[in-house]
């Protein structure tokens, strides 16, 4: 696999996961499925035989996938959050 199909995995992923990080309250132990993709990615960048200096270039590429995942999920979906934090705000 080359280094430009692991960017893309990874930064495809990412935003699947910003996606779903942008739902999740903070410090809450299902925001532990944002880190999945580190596993992965090191995975496969491993057994490609890809050097370690490229990791810089993936974590990049994975918080840019991360923050894309979020922007779009509040483009969709900005009254569900909106609601979530009345409901929330009401509750302290």
């Amino acid at each position: 696999m080359s280094l430009t199909e692991i960017i893309a995995i990874t930064f495809v992923f990412n935003i699947l996961c910003g996606l779903f990080r942008v739902r999740q309250e903070k410090l809450k132990w299902k925001l532990f499925y944002i880190h999945i993709p580190i596993p992965l990615i090191a995975y496969l960048r491993i057994s490609s035989g890809i050097s370690y200096k490229f990791i810089p270039v993936l974590v990049i590429v994975a918080v840019i996938g991360q923050y894309l995942g979020g922007r779009i999920n509040r483009a969709l979906f900005p009254r569900t959050i909106a609601i979530k934090k009345i409901i929330t705000d009401e509750e302290e």
